[in-house]
């Protein structure tokens, strides 16, 4: 005979009582918090000064860092449509291969 498997999901508050869980709840997000902001910002900082010092690649014991390029491209059509006159159709018609 089959029996359902019963699966309790508990997190490290399920003990807490509503009001327990509003303090500590309360608390300890303002704290991650903080701490997230401040982490973020000492990121960007350290960022900034990789980038204002020009490196390209650091290494330390446990990490190493590359500075890659973002290069974004985008296409005139109105020029390309001039250029190519009405022969542009052909192109933007779909087609299954």
């Amino acid at each position: 005979m089959a029996q359902a498997i019963h699966t309790h999901i508990t997190s490290r508050f399920h003990n807490f009582s509503n009001e327990a869980l509003a303090d500590a709840l309360a608390d300890a997000l303002g704290h991650t918090d903080a701490a997230l902001k401040g982490a973020e910002a000492e990121c960007k900082a350290l960022k900034d000064e990789f980038k204002r010092r020009g490196l390209i690649e650091v290494a330390g014991d446990e990490f190493t860092i590359t500075a890659t390029e973002q290069i974004a491209g985008r296409i005139d059509v109105k020029a390309v449509k001039e250029y190519l006159g009405e022969s542009y159709r052909r192109f933007e018609v779909a087609t299954n291969a």
